[in-house]
């Protein structure tokens, strides 16, 4: 933790200062974790036009949708809104960027990231590409500002997490990442996420169930999930459910829910 807030403080505020006089970007952005970016960096009227999740509940900016238009991610779009970039994680696949590239538009490419100190340099330099540095700055600041306000916990617990399709994650992970920031103990067999079946659900000994998209209902239709002496077990133990935006896409805005999930943990 200490090494993410120095960083923070005395690395990553002034790496992208050569971008502040740019001019912010007109951009169409592909998929629902580059939403993220676009909504909390750009005027909205620079947002040409979001991915169809952009409303769903794992968006954590979907309040600032708005009017924005909502479309799927094709080149007659593209062409028909003529962007000056297109915003992107994961959306699009190889032809369409190599198309739009074709006819002189820009891609900005988001990163994946695994730590809070990544995620802050993350949006810092995507907001420097959309022309937007100071927008990143604020981000980051703010994040920073999160960290800071999480409560060291007087005794750590023993924290499982779980979905409804059965897996668990390990401290090499982004919900690692989030349980580690709280002060807490992930209890996992392995580094990464990894099924748990119900019998081996049964054989873990947490003091807090952390839940991961127990509060999509289309999600809770899957088997493990569902599984009667697993839900007993749950319903009967300290549990949380993490909201679904913080796991969604890995990104610093996930710190602004970190104080409150740690009361919750405690």
């Amino acid at each position: 933790m200490k090494n993410i807030i120095l960083w923070l403080f005395f690395g990553g505020l002034g790496l992208f200062a050569c971008g502040a006089g740019a001019k912010p970007l007109r951009v169409v952005s592909l998929d629902m974790c580059a939403d993220q970016y676009a909504l909390a960096l750009l005027p909205s009227d620079h947002i040409l036009s979001l991915s169809p999740r952009a409303g769903h509940q794992d968006s954590f900016y979907r309040s600032r949708a708005g009017a924005i238009p909502l479309r799927r991610p094709t080149l007659e779009a593209l062409l028909a809104l003529k962007p000056d970039a297109i915003l992107r994680t994961w959306g699009g696949d190889a032809r369409l960027i190599a198309q739009a590239q074709a006819h002189g538009i820009k891609t900005v490419q988001i990163n994946e990231v695994s730590t809070f100190a990544q995620a802050g340099a993350e949006v810092e330099t995507v907001a420097s590409q959309l022309g937007v540095p100071q927008a990143g700055t604020r981000e980051a600041q703010n994040m920073t500002a999160a960290l800071l306000r999480v409560p060291v916990p007087v005794r750590p617990r023993k924290v499982l997490y779980y979905t409804p399709s059965g897996f668990s994650a390990g401290a090499s992970t982004w919900v690692g990442q989030i349980i580690g920031a709280t002060g807490h103990r992930l209890v996992a067999s392995q580094p990464y996420f990894y099924y748990l079946s119900p019998e081996l659900f049964l054989r873990e000994r947490a003091d807090v169930y952390a839940l991961g998209f127990y509060d999509d209902a289309y999600a809770m239709r899957r088997a493990p999930g569902r599984h009667p002496l697993v839900r007993a077990r749950i319903e009967r133990a300290a549990h949380v459910t993490i909201p679904s935006p913080m796991l969604a896409c890995s990104a610093w805005y996930a710190a602004f829910g970190l104080p409150e999930l740690a009361e919750t943990l405690s």
